[in-house]
């Protein structure tokens, strides 16, 4: 049985307000961005939980005068941010290349050898507690690929498949931890009949101009490497900006006074991104506490909730600061520019336009627009300062990392 993997306690950019789509942050520092490689969450996600807490304002006008009167701004041009590098090295361009010709391996099937260490083995199993069948122990017959050893099983479970054959079928005794996240499953012995379909040997793909052509839009291996890097480059640009405008804004937020705070729009705000995960959470047939240890790291539903809690404070405290700063510096959007903004941000991020407009109020949309062209004029006003080479070095280590991950999955 699977363990489950510990992920990052994440930005909920899926259930906060859209205004995290200009790349802004909160004021502890926490990027407003997505990471996709700890998150499964959708992009219809966001929409279905985007805050409405503008519903009751009539115009964006309307929006910015409320807000801007409850905000003293202090120091927010000249902010300094840590300038990231964009630079691609040829390192990384082959990790891609290597995770490409990876996923195109092909297999033989081993039906005669005994199972060892290190290997990868395709196995079915019907796992039981207490003579019983549970959810997800079972796998149907689909079969399922397992590198013994790798730890990624439960406790003594991969031991036990070693030295079997291709064919034999037989009984795997395990306990599940006391915190493995499920309460019908915490602390229990359980049987797994399991059987042994066969022993996967790798085939590597050969990487030439041929495998290129088949396999993708370009026709040589230099053509394909060269799109590698350019992709690698604007998604370090893409980064960069994300983090240097989450820094900046971070730092304005910090420089002003906010008040009166609404509790009540905090709390519904909160409780709607709740409602949305618990649905999420059934919907993909798995506990609430267990699609949040999952998925964001928390083994503790009430700390993750107010965790949450303290996200959509932030997220209302950057809204103040984003009207007030266009309140004084006279920024303001027209429909046309709501428009273009909207559309360009469901091309970008595939998602379809009328859905948003479905789930997103007119002042919302305008908002979203505004945010963005005062996170353009903050930015215009920053200072670069050059990054140090530790961060730069973690940067690199943290890039390849995930590179890794996506490539596992």
């Amino acid at each position: 049985m699977r363990k489950f993997n510990k992920g990052c306690a994440v930005v909920l950019a899926l259930a906060l307000s859209m205004s995290f789509m200009t790349g802004c942050g909160d004021s502890n520092g926490t990027s407003g961005k997505l990471d996709n490689t700890a998150s499964k969450a959708t992009s219809s996600d966001a929409t279905e939980s985007a805050d409405n807490s503008s519903e009751e304002f009539a115009s964006i006008e309307d929006m910015v005068d409320q807000y801007a009167a409850d905000v003293t701004l202090g120091e927010y041009k000249g902010m300094e941010y840590e300038e990231k590098g964009t630079d691609v090295t040829d390192d990384e361009v082959q990790a891609k290349v290597d995770s490409f010709v990876n996923g195109l391996a092909t297999f033989d099937k081993d039906t005669t050898s005994e199972a060892k260490n290190g290997d990868t083995v395709n196995i079915d199993f019907v796992g039981t507690v207490d003579g019983e069948e549970f959810d997800g122990g079972n796998t149907n017959g689909s079969g399922y690929d397992l590198v013994l050893g790798s730890g990624s099983f439960i406790d003594n479970f991969e031991d036990q498949i070693v030295g079997h054959k291709p064919g034999e079928t037989f009984t795997v005794n395990v306990t599940f931890p006391e915190n493995y996240g499920k309460d019908e499953l915490n602390g229990k012995a359980a049987k797994f009949e399991t059987t042994l379909n066969y022993i996967k040997i790798d085939k590597p793909a050969t990487y030439n101009d041929e495998l290129v052509a088949n396999n993708t839009s370009y026709k040589t291996t230099a053509e394909y490497e060269a799109s590698v890097r350019e992709q690698l480059k604007q998604s370090k640009e893409d980064s960069a900006l994300a983090s240097a405008q989450n820094e900046v804004m971070v730092a304005v937020i910090n420089n002003s006074t906010i008040e009166n705070i609404s509790a009540d729009d905090v709390q519904a705000n909160a409780d709607k991104i709740i409602t949305s995960i618990k649905t999420q959470a059934e919907t993909n047939g798995i506990e609430y506490d267990t699609y949040i240890y999952y998925y964001y790291g928390y083994d503790d539903s009430a700390a993750f909730e107010q965790y949450v809690q303290q996200v959509c404070e932030e997220s209302q405290k950057e809204r103040m600061v984003v009207c007030a700063i266009a309140k004084k510096e006279n920024i303001s959007v027209t429909d046309d520019e709501a428009d273009k903004y909207i559309a360009d941000y469901a091309t970008k991020n595939s998602v379809d336009e009328s859905t948003l407009r479905q789930n997103l109020t007119d002042v919302e949309i305008k908002y979203n627009a505004l945010a963005e062209k005062v996170m353009n004029f903050l930015m215009d006003n920053a200072k670069a300062t050059a990054a140090s080479t530790t961060e730069t070095t973690e940067t690199s280590e943290s890039t390849e990392a995930a590179d890794a991950e996506q490539a596992e999955e």
